[in-house]
């Protein structure tokens, strides 16, 4: 009889070369902590600091398998031949994961941890008294996501495809992943849910096991085809695991971990912050801060809050006001003193920095501005103060740390809440320009108190008497712009204490001479 060969080739594979279709399971795995602690087999904590990742499928099977036991207490279906076919199905399958992105390191924590049980030293003298020995064990994690949604950087998703998944071990599967609080340490608190719902979105693997290792590769405890459930129930004293460099049933594969995006920090967004007239910063150093600092500390000040607006401004690509285009000179008019064609400003609109003085000693830093300091140069000022200001020459040890101080603080006596009548210097007042001639006599027109009168009547104060305090004058470091910095001119100036009684009460602050922008000729009410 002739066999007809259509119906030969519907006849069904012979058992040889019959393969079982590969079902795919998909788990979804979040800890809401944020963390995933586990170190890797054989490890020590202080060898690998850094924790198992990816989670090794060892790990998994053998956490499901503890809670089937707490599943079958319950009354649950979870005999010791289901128990098996689960670890058999894991046996057989292939495993890959989706490893969160958004997951780094974490850093090395010590903690104490209870050792050996035995007689406490420390309380010999009470017999009986016993208890734990501690010691400081590597506590390894991995940092994760803490989100809930389904499409967070931070959800592990676990791929399996075996042949040997039936819907007895899938339920089984459900109800020990449903009971599973934990995964590696007990601080390691997880959520692990099978995605049975074809219409929920899961993201492609993206880290395979191989038997190959590469460049970059972690080794990962996986399960040999041949494991059984006696294999992945043996306890971690037992002398196969103890002993051995391999648990029984589990061999070595390796994963190469996805590269991270590129990160940067995120910065919350500043407050921005309401105009305010003057700041203050609390001085500390090594050494008193004298009169003869003032100039220096108040000029170095103003320059790093000048460059630093500038760098805010600029996005870090220029640092010298000099550079800059015209239109970005008005930026920091009120720091550098210069308009937008780069000449000084009249009218005395840029802000002033001065010391408050507690006895001899300067104690505070203060800014004070008749238009109030906007948010940016508030921000300026506080990254300006981050950094300890020289005394005497740049690179000196001999430095100044400012504190920020806040609205709480009240202003210094410079800035009078309320109008007074008669005011006086506490720092030198000097002279915008030379009271003597060469053979000493004064200039007609040019003495300490003509000056100052003259001075008064320029900024619109009311009539006043001036009173030069005798035996008061003494040489004083001034400030020296930079075009005259290699010039003749030094900056050893006459300075002298001066009262100043007006017609009426009026309400400062007041700072008059030469270098009061930079603290000099600062008066406070007498």
């Amino acid at each position: 009889m002739r066999r007809n060969p259509q119906k030969a080739t519907m006849l069904p594979p012979t058992v040889n070369n019959w393969h079982p279709p590969a079902m795919r399971i998909i788990l979804r795995q979040t800890f809401p902590l944020g963390r995933f602690h586990a170190t890797p087999w054989k490890v020590s904590p202080y060898d690998d600091p850094h924790g198992e990742w990816p989670p090794s499928p060892w790990r998994l099977l053998r956490a499901l398998l503890a809670r089937s036991f707490q599943y079958r207490r319950e009354g649950g279906d979870a005999s010791d031949a289901q128990q098996a076919a689960l670890a058999g199905a894991f046996a057989s399958s292939t495993i890959e994961w989706h490893l969160p992105p958004a997951t780094w390191r974490g850093p090395g924590l010590r903690q104490y941890q209870p050792a050996e049980f035995q007689w406490n030293p420390a309380a010999a003298k009470e017999p009986g008294m016993k208890g734990y020995k501690t010691t400081k064990v590597m506590d390894a994690f991995w940092l994760t996501d803490r989100s809930d949604n389904l499409e967070s950087d931070g959800t592990l998703w676990w791929f399996l495809d075996g042949p040997a998944w039936t819907d007895e071990t899938l339920a089984l599967l459900d109800a020990c992943a449903a009971r599973l609080t934990y995964f590696g340490r007990a601080e390691s608190i997880t959520e692990l849910a099978r995605i049975s719902d074809t219409n929920t979105p899961a993201p492609m693997p993206n880290c395979t096991l191989t038997k190959q290792r590469k460049q970059g590769a972690v080794p990962v405890l996986a399960l040999a085809p041949e494991a059984t459930l006696t294999d992945a129930l043996r306890s971690t004293d037992s002398p196969e695991l103890a002993n051995g460099d391999l648990p029984p049933g589990a061999c070595w594969s390796y994963a190469q971990r996805p590269d991270r995006p590129k990160t940067r920090p995120m910065r919350k967004p500043e407050k921005q912050r309401p105009p305010v007239q003057w700041m203050q910063f609390a001085l500390g150093s090594r050494i008193p801060i004298y009169e003869k600092s003032a100039v220096t500390l108040t000029q170095r000040f103003r320059g790093a809050v000048a460059k630093c607006l500038l760098l805010a401004a600029t996005d870090g690509n220029i640092d010298d006001w000099k550079k800059v285009p015209p239109e970005m000179q008005e930026l920091g008019a009120k720091l550098t003193g210069k308009n937008a064609d780069g000449k000084p400003l009249i009218g005395h609109r840029h802000a002033v920095f001065f010391l408050h003085f507690e006895g001899s000693e300067a104690t505070r830093l203060c800014a004070w501005s008749a238009d109030g300091f906007t948010h940016d140069e508030q921000i300026a000022m506080l990254r300006a103060s981050e950094r300890e200001v020289s005394l005497t020459y740049k690179k000196s040890s001999w430095t100044a740390k400012l504190i920020p101080l806040d609205g709480l603080v009240p202003p210094p006596p410079g800035i009078p809440q309320t109008g007074t009548q008669c005011w006086k210097s506490v720092t030198p007042y000097v002279p915008p320009r030379h009271v003597f001639d060469r053979r000493g006599n004064v200039k007609r027109g040019e003495s300490v108190a003509e000056q100052i009168a003259e001075e008064l009547a320029n900024r619109e104060f009311p009539t006043a008497t001036v009173e030069i305090e005798e035996g008061s004058s003494r040489w004083v470091k001034v400030h020296q712009p930079s075009r005259t910095r290699d010039g003749a001119t030094n900056d050893d100036k006459r300075g002298y204490t001066v009262r100043i009684t007006f017609s009426e009460p009026i309400k400062g602050p007041i700072f008059l001479g030469h270098s009061c922008h930079f603290g000099l000729g600062l008066f406070v009410p007498a």
